[in-house]
């Protein structure tokens, strides 16, 4: 159980389109130990298969649907409006990809606290866990609850990183003693979690970044540090377990973001410009 005060939290989705992937989340998220008091489903376009999908969920969700053009990667963009639009002071931000644990919540709000980022891991499932996770042939309380005897299929199906899938009560002598102490040197976007007003204080994800890979993670990892905003693990208290898909982009965008990156790196601009507002140089 938690041993820290409950906060009210807004669990933000990036999303693009795939409603397959969606259902396994939110059916997750319906049956959370501690479930979100909002969830934004931010989707970075606008359709009408998405909307229709998303009202079934609404009757035992409470959800926000929110949108914008579709105009390429715009994912960061789609991040900070769904900042606005949170109503709740702690932020969880996951991917439309990736199934939490049951626990997930529970575990993001067992080491909240302001001036600090909540950063979990992710299990990369192989293409048969993962369509068995889709067609609903496996829960993911199944999945959890059966993970240590399944480790050996797991890791045949083509899984990486599948020790971050093994859950650990956060009061267990391993937890506390071995993971916990762990340091973690970077996030990842698709687990992570703060208060609102931190993130803010940032001015949010940099829209400079219009491809996949480096901004809505790497930047806005070393941006809370040199902010003194401290990033700590909840690995394998906060699990999430991603569905298999082709990669989406190459080497040549990351060479794009990293040019940006070691800009804003090298002069220590850690509040981005072009962020939830639009500064000018030197603010």
């Amino acid at each position: 159980m938690l041993t820290t005060k409950q906060v009210k939290t807004s669990v933000i989705i990036s999303v693009y389109k795939n409603t397959q992937a969606l259902k396994s989340v939110l059916d997750s998220l319906s049956l959370q130990t501690y479930l979100p008091d909002e969830i934004i489903i931010s989707e970075d376009a606008n359709s009408q298969e998405m909307q229709t999908f998303i009202e079934y969920y609404k009757s035992s969700l409470n959800i926000l649907h929110i949108t914008q053009k579709d105009e390429g990667w715009r994912k960061n963009k789609a991040l900070n409006n769904a900042i606005r639009t949170a109503k709740n002071e702690y932020l969880i931000f996951i991917d439309g990809d990736v199934v939490p644990h049951p626990r997930f919540i529970e575990g993001h709000l067992t080491h909240k606290r302001k001036k600090r980022v909540c950063a979990g891991k992710r299990v990369e499932l192989g293409p048969q866990y993962s369509k068995k996770l889709i067609n609903g042939t496996l829960s993911i309380s199944q999945l959890t609850q059966t993970f240590l005897f399944r480790i050996y299929s797991i890791h045949r199906d083509g899984a990486r990183h599948y020790e971050d899938g093994i859950y650990f009560q956060p009061t267990s002598w391993i937890y506390k003693n071995i993971i916990q102490k762990k340091v973690i040197s970077y996030l990842i976007g698709c687990n992570f979690s703060c208060y609102k007003e931190d993130i803010k204080s940032i001015n949010g994800f940099n829209e400079d970044y219009i491809h996949p890979a480096i901004g809505e993670d790497v930047d806005i990892n070393w941006r809370f540090r040199a902010a003194g905003i401290e990033v700590i693990s909840c690995r394998n208290i906060a699990n999430v377990y991603h569905l298999w898909h082709r990669k989406g982009f190459g080497s040549a965008e990351g060479k794009i973001n990293n040019i940006i990156l070691k800009n804003n790196f090298d002069k220590n601009r850690f509040i981005c410009l072009n962020g939830l507002k639009k500064l000018q140089e030197g603010i």
